[in-house]
């Protein structure tokens, strides 16, 4: 046990939910003159095209009803449609997300001080017939008359008098935005006979409905000479898909815009996305030399606390033999040649031991279950390139992690649960293909789902971006600036292209905490004369994707050490673009790698990116793990009775976060940016909650103290923790910081945009402490499932023994459907400068042993 643990604060105190305020107002409402000129012949449009397409299939006679998914664009926002879509026969609600950013016009903008200005709307999907679009256009008359609406259909008369726009979803849809388009030109390109990919259905709620769509879909695509290798549904995230395998004469048929329309698996109205197959983490060339380390310490004990979905390790590896546990019902490993397995060595190496470059590294306490989700691809000898990994062609990503979550804590037959007291599972793979765009992806719908309903925590790589960094200055100027100068200017850049630079799938997931990487390591090597280091050591990583999340929540959540990386100095003088090093090689992370010949079992090699990073904090996780048992066997453990390992480490390890000195340093770099609120923004998209301080999460000092705590609140439910302010600080003047972080899974709604169906937050607390938020906004820390805020200061500050801390943590309703109570962990520290020269922790923690004490005596 550490010399000063980390301390567990008293039952809370049930209190009144705290109150909410509501968002801006939006765009006004148009009369029904002035919509019917808009929209009226669009109408009659999609009337003349259902029309069309009952007589297309009468003729066919396929027995198949004529349905379209109509798209409703309205500006501003119409809660709660969906009770009133579902109210009319023939119509099902599909989905519907919000768009932001929308430009004014004429009929629709916001007014702030007498300039309109952009707005956000939103998108709802339905699938309609032809009785109900018959209903709709009857609703769209009452509407036009003035007439009053029948009970439970006023929500229509709403999205009337805010449409934008109304059509039908169009191929268009299906295949723009998904990346699939650029996927299958390369593949041409590269000669390949067949093209996988995968067709996400719209998700019906009727099974016979499903399996009608599933059946036509498929039948479209034998007619194209392709074949569907699988299919896979998940009804709690509103997930069908199928992968598919079409001939390469179909895919050249697709991409030629002239011949694109007569390809009927492109109309068929039950898709909804085209998309690019599998997921990659490609492995790259790099210095693999032996390693001298002797990887001695203590042999793992005990269940496995944290999983590795990744590639396959070498297990034999000096890093890593005897300290995996290796579950492969798939026999992937048939097929996985030992110097292949390069991806999942090293994120199973910085789980285990961390950076290498490190002296007398120490070993997690616990062996590391490893499910291997990926598998090598060998290009021909003639392509010299190395072999990559990916999730195998012809099996659908979101399938293959359901599949292996599940296993974990699930019998399968006869077969027991594989790994049930897992808490954290690290997933250091993105989709390459699929950045973050407005929309939840279905991987990280799916990794929110499994979270509540496993109550594990998922930690995920925020995704790397390679791409050169133009700095709009000629080499022979930028070669010459400071280092603190340099680092603006690349940061500023970055800032510049973030539309290129968005977080990968499934790192938007709201659940999951998401980890980017910090321009750090342990490694005392130099970059070489020929490179560049583009950024000072601790800053985020050039290579980092951005935030923010999905509702603009904070994302990436917080920043690890991945590795230092370098840019090639450019040859020509006016050359403004920087083109970042791909070769692994030194400086950066050491991981275990395999060698170049069979039996090479100690070889290493550097890297960098936000994998490393995620795997460094998945180890910190197998080392709190142990941390939390010893606080739950304690005096007053029971409080944390109702709350799982996985919530109460999701705040641990968020806890550390902080933006520090670096904050206002990149606020600095972004001065030009004239709106304070936007400079925070900018820079949280950058940070995140901050850069990770290790020694702040499993410990405290006598200037440092941690208090954890944690419940259950139902909706509308309130309640109070007291963290006992320290009395000698009293009327003591010097710095001090107050960091509260708040931890929750929420269930989710897959008919909402609002996702979330639990929002949990705490107000600014309530103490004599004079102290200030630093960090990101307030609104900005409250959009997720984690908030996490720190508040400084240097006056003193008068108040008596007996005088606390008090953090008033709510919840309510946020996403319809929010059932029974929402577990929550709450951490509290306060820290105080040395020189003050007070004993805080002790003050505090006899003052909690006090408080738990009273509490086991009035327990009955």
């Amino acid at each position: 046990m550490a010399e000063r643990p980390l301390l567990l604060l008293p039952e809370a105190i049930a209190a009144s939910r705290a109150n909410k305020g509501g968002g801006g107002g939006g765009p006004g409402k148009v009369g029904p003159g002035r919509q019917q000129e808009r929209l009226g012949p669009r109408l009659n449009e999609l009337e003349n095209a259902l029309e069309r397409r009952r007589v297309q299939l009468q003729a066919a006679a396929s027995g198949i009803v004529p349905e379209d998914v109509l798209v409703l664009e309205t500006a501003g926002t119409v809660e709660e449609f969906v009770k009133a879509v579902s109210r009319i026969e023939g119509f099902e609600f599909l989905v519907e997300y919000d768009e932001q950013d929308i430009p004014p016009d004429e009929d629709f903008f916001t007014d702030k001080k007498g300039a309109h200005i952009a707005y956000t709307g939103r998108v709802y999907m339905v699938f309609a017939n032809q009785d109900a679009f018959r209903q709709l256009q009857r609703l769209w008359k009452l509407f036009q008359n003035g007439e009053d609406f029948e009970r439970g259909l006023t929500k229509w008369r709403d999205v009337f008098a805010l449409l934008r726009d109304i059509r039908t979803w169009s191929v268009k849809d299906r295949l723009e935005e998904t990346g699939v388009l650029t996927d299958w030109a390369e593949r041409v390109q590269f000669g390949a006979e067949n093209v996988h990919c995968e067709i996400e259905l719209w998700f019906r709620s009727n099974d016979q409905r499903r399996q009608e769509a599933s059946q036509v879909v498929r039948a479209r695509v034998q007619e194209l000479g392709g074949a569907v290798l699988a299919e896979g549904i998940v009804p709690g995230i509103h997930y069908h898909g199928l992968a598919v395998q079409l001939p390469i004469q179909a895919v050249q048929q697709v991409l030629n815009t002239h011949t694109r329309d007569q390809v009927q698996l492109l109309q068929s109205e039950q898709v909804q996305f085209f998309r690019a197959a599998g997921q990659m983490a490609v492995r790259t060339p790099g210095d693999r030399v032996p390693s001298t380390t002797a990887f001695t310490g203590p042999r793992p004990a005990g269940p496995a606390r944290v999983a590795l979905l990744d590639g396959l390790p070498l297990q034999n590896h000096a890093a890593l033999t005897n300290r995996l546990i290796v579950d492969d019902p798939d026999n992937f490993e048939a097929n996985y040649r030992a110097d292949a397995r390069a991806h999942g060595t090293g994120m199973a190496s910085l789980i285990v031991w961390g950076d290498l470059n490190a002296s007398d590294p120490l070993p997690i306490p616990q062996p590391l279950y490893v499910r291997p989700i990926m598998q090598p691809v060998f290009p021909p000898s003639w392509a010299n390139q190395e072999p990559f990994e990916c999730v195998p062609e012809g099996t659908l990503v979101v399938d293959l992690v359901h599949r292996s979550v599940r296993r974990l804590y699930e019998a399968e037959g006869n077969a027991a649960p594989a790994a049930p007291e897992i808490s954290l599972v690290n997933f250091s793979i993105g989709i390459r293909d699929r950045p973050f765009s407005n929309t939840l992806s279905p991987l990280a719908r799916l990794l929110d789902w499994l979270s509540w309903n496993h109550r594990v925590l998922f930690l995920v790589s925020a995704g790397n971006h390679l791409h050169e960094v133009d700095t709009g200055k000629p080499w022979s100027e930028v070669q010459a600036l400071a280092p603190t100068e340099l680092s603006a200017v690349i940061l500023q850049s970055l800032a510049a292209d973030t539309r290129n630079r968005r977080a990968l799938s499934p790192a938007e997931s709201m659940n999951a905490l998401t980890v980017g990487a910090l321009h750090a390591d342990s490694d005392t090597a130099s970059h070489a004369t020929t490179r560049l280091d583009p950024m000072l050591v601790g800053y985020p990583s050039p290579l980092n994707a951005h935030g923010l999340g999905y509702r603009r929540s904070v994302k990436p959540d917080l920043l690890v050490p991945g590795g230092r990386l370098q840019f090639d100095r450019p040859i020509q003088d006016q050359q403004t673009r920087l083109r970042p090093v791909r070769v692994e090689t030194s400086p950066g992370v050491k991981v275990a790698a395999p060698g170049p010949l069979a039996g090479d079992v100690t070889h290493t090699v550097k890297s960098r990116g936000t994998s490393n990073a995620t795997a460094r904090l998945s180890r910190m996780g197998a080392f709190l793990a142990p941390v939390l048992t010893e606080i739950r066997q304690g005096a007053g453990g029971n409080a944390l009775a109702v709350v799982p390992d996985a919530v109460v480490l999701k705040a641990l390890l968020a806890h550390g976060a902080r933006w520090g000195d670096l904050g206002p340093a990149l606020h600095g770099h972004f001065e030009t940016i004239e709106n304070a609120d936007k400079r925070t923004e900018q820079v949280t998209r950058l940070l995140g909650f901050g850069r990770l301080e290790v020694d702040d999460v499993a410990e405290c000092s006598p200037t440092r103290v941690t208090g954890i705590g944690g419940g259950t609140l139902a909706a509308d439910g309130g309640a109070e923790h007291r963290f006992p302010l320290p009395p000698s600080l009293s009327g003591k003047r010097g710095w001090r910081r107050l960091t509260v972080t708040l931890a929750w899974f929420t269930p989710v709604n897959p008919l909402s945009h609002k996702w979330r169906k639990a929002q949990l937050w705490f107000e600014t607390p309530r103490s004599k402490l004079k102290v200030n938020r630093v960090g990101p906004d307030w609104q900005t820390a409250q959009r997720g499932t984690l908030q996490h805020e720190a508040f400084e200061g240097e006056a003193a500050a008068a108040f008596v023994d007996g005088d606390d801390i008090v953090v008033r943590v709510s919840c309510r309703e946020d996403a319809p459907g929010l059932e029974g109570s929402v577990p929550y962990a709450v951490a509290v520290s306060l820290e105080v400068a040395q020189d003050i020269g007070v004993d805080i922790y002790t003050e505090v923690r006899e003052r909690v042993s006090q408080r738990l004490q009273v509490q086991a005596g009035a327990a009955p």
